[in-house]
C-alpha cells in the first residue's frame, strides 16, 4: 500500500513540474506570427497555436478577476507589446504556473509522511502557499528580464542607426535619405522594427521622427522620444537636424560605455569572493602537509 502510495506521490510531482514547466516555458511562435513580427505587427495576436485554445478563456478569466480587484496590468502590458506577446496567454501561464506550484508543497509532504517523517499539519497548505505564490511571479520576472533585454537591444540599435546616419550626412545626403540608407544596411530584429515604422510612417504621410518617438513611448525606450524631442526642436533646417543626431549620437555612445564599464565593475566585484575562497583553499591545500608533520612531531 505504501508503494502505490509513493508511486502516486512521485506521478503527481511529475505532473506538477511538467506544467510548471510548460506554463513558464514560451510557446514557439507559429509562421504567421514570425511574419507578423517582421511586418511590425503582434505576432501574439497574428495566429492563434494550439496552446492559445486553451490559454484564453483562462486568460481572460485571470484578467476579468483581476480588474475587478482593481488591477490594471499596465507595467505588464508595455512588457508584452515589447516581447509581442497577447496578455491572456501570460495570464494563463501565470494561473498554471500558480496552480503547480500550490500541487508541489502537498505532494513533497506526502513524500516525506511516506518516508516515516513527521510532517506538521500547517506545513503542507504553507508550502503550498508558498508555492503558489512563486509560480505566480517567476512568469513575470522572466517576462521582466527578456523585455529588459529588448529595450537594450533597441537602445544599441538606435545608438548604431543614428551613428550610420551621421557618416551618411558627413557624406553629403539628406537626412530622410541617410535615414533610409542607413536603415537600408541594417539587420536584426530592433533594425527591422524601425524600418517598419518608417515605412508606415511614409505610408501614412506622418513625419519620421514622430513616428520613431511614439515607438519609443510604446515600447517605452527613452531614446527615441528624446530623438524625435530634439529634431522636432532642431526644425527643418538640414544643418542644424544634423548637429542634432550627431550630438544625439554621441551622447547614446557614451552612456553606452559608461554602462559597459558599470557592468565591468559589476562582475569584476562579483569575482573577489570566488577568488578569495580559491585562493584560501589553495593555501590550505599547501600547508596541509607541513601542519600534519608538525603536528605528528608534537
Amino acid at each position: 500500500m505504501s508503494m502505490a502510495l509513493a508511486l502516486l506521490a512521485g506521478s503527481a510531482l511529475g505532473a506538477g513540474l511538467w506544467l510548471l514547466l510548460a506554463a513558464v516555458g514560451p510557446a514557439r511562435p507559429s509562421l504567421a506570427a514570425s511574419l507578423a513580427l517582421l511586418r511590425g505587427g503582434a505576432p501574439a495576436e497574428a495566429a492563434a497555436g494550439p496552446r492559445q485554445a486553451w490559454q484564453a478563456p483562462v486568460g481572460r478569466a485571470v484578467e476579468q478577476a483581476g480588474q475587478a480587484l482593481g488591477l490594471g496590468f499596465r507595467s505588464l502590458r508595455k512588457d508584452l507589446l515589447v516581447m509581442g506577446r497577447a496578455l491572456e496567454a501570460h495570464l494563463a501561464a501565470k494561473a498554471l504556473a500558480a496552480a503547480a506550484g500550490g500541487l508541489a508543497g502537498p505532494v513533497l509532504a506526502g513524500l516525506l509522511l511516506l518516508a516515516g517523517v513527521p510532517v506538521p499539519l500547517a506545513l503542507p497548505l504553507w508550502l503550498a502557499l508558498l508555492g503558489a505564490v512563486l509560480g505566480w511571479l517567476l512568469p513575470d520576472r522572466r517576462l521582466r528580464a527578456a523585455a529588459a533585454a529588448r529595450r537594450a537591444g533597441l537602445r544599441s540599435a538606435t545608438g548604431a542607426l543614428l551613428n550610420l546616419v551621421s557618416i551618411n550626412l558627413a557624406g553629403g545626403a539628406e537626412v530622410e535619405q541617410a535615414l533610409h540608407n542607413a536603415l537600408g544596411i541594417s539587420y536584426g530584429w530592433a533594425f527591422t522594427l524601425l524600418r517598419n515604422t518608417v515605412r508606415r510612417a511614409q505610408l501614412n504621410r506622418e513625419k519620421l521622427w514622430d513616428a520613431l518617438g511614439r515607438l519609443g513611448q510604446e515600447f517605452d525606450v527613452d531614446d527615441l522620444v528624446q530623438l524625435a524631442q530634439n529634431v522636432s526642436l532642431a526644425g527643418d533646417e538640414g544643418a542644424r537636424m544634423r548637429e542634432a543626431l550627431i550630438a544625439m549620437a554621441a551622447s547614446i555612445g557614451h552612456r553606452e560605455l559608461a554602462e559597459a564599464e558599470t557592468q565591468a565593475n559589476e562582475a569584476s566585484e562579483h569575482m573577489v569572493l570566488p577568488l578569495a575562497v580559491l585562493a584560501i583553499g589553495f593555501t590550505v591545500f599547501l600547508l596541509y602537509p607541513a601542519l600534519i608533520q608538525l603536528t605528528v612531531g608534537f
